[in-house]
């Protein structure tokens, strides 16, 4: 699993001014639409400068330059857009309120930390009972894929997810954009072509921010690599893990 290792970056307080934060209010070019979904407001997430991930050593796989941001239907659990997610590049911007009613998450700037993530087995797909290994080996391979990214919440780009529950979450992707039920048969296409699938954020539950999504779970957006690289966030897959 050494060898599957990919950099991941942390979202840790700022402690200086910068573009890149959760909550608060969204810096969005003039002519920016309000995110919508099912004949409701979004609640603005985050937003995320792409220079500066480029400049911490995210993924490259993400536009060099350009803004992200992310919208939460908070009512819209077990929707694959329950998180939008917009690309914006260089165009102004300016402070927006969101419209009346619309939840405002408390602000926090953010900048990066880079750590090493690695798959776990339940990425992999790995049943412990099809596979021979002594209680020691079992014991280093939990160790190399639950290393911790750091203290408090789990706020990250790239890399691999921070499992709750069992699932190959790429394959579930794939499924989903296919309209294929949990549990569809996986055949060894649907198996390649969600080999493509890559995790874009990972949203963990936050008290300071008054975000707790489900019972302490987290939200996990993918998006697949050709469409990232073309700069294209329109069909991105939310998941969602709870205790």
């Amino acid at each position: 699993m050494t060898r599957m290792a990919l950099p991941t970056l942390r979202l840790i307080p700022a402690k200086s001014l910068a573009f890149s934060r959760f909550g608060g209010d969204p810096e969005l070019p003039m002519t920016a639409l309000w995110p919508t979904s099912r004949g409701r407001n979004r609640a603005f997430l985050a937003q995320i400068d792409l220079a500066d991930v480029r400049a911490h050593g995210g993924p490259d796989w993400l536009p060099e330059t350009g803004r992200v941001y992310a919208f939460l239907d908070g009512d819209g659990y077990g929707f694959a857009d329950q998180i939008e997610i917009a690309l914006h590049r260089d165009e102004p911007v300016v402070t927006r309120e969101p419209p009346a009613g619309v939840r405002r998450y408390p602000e926090r700037k953010v900048t990066f930390e880079t750590f090493t993530s690695r798959p776990s087995l339940d990425w992999l797909g790995i049943d412990l009972q099809e596979i021979d290994v002594s209680e020691a080996e079992l014991d280093e391979l939990s160790d190399m894929t639950g290393a911790p990214f750091g203290d408090g919440p789990e706020h990250r780009i790239g890399g691999y997810p921070s499992e709750i529950q069992g699932d190959q979450m790429w394959i579930s992707c794939e499924l989903i954009r296919r309209g294929l039920p949990e549990g569809a048969d996986v055949t060894d296409a649907i198996r390649r072509a969600a080999r493509e699938w890559r995790l874009l954020l990972q949203f963990d539950s936050d008290n300071a921010l008054g975000m707790n999504w489900g019972d302490g779970g987290l939200f996990y957006v993918f998006v697949r690599e050709r469409d990232a690289r073309a700069g294209d966030f329109s069909k991105t897959i939310t998941l969602s893990q709870t205790h």
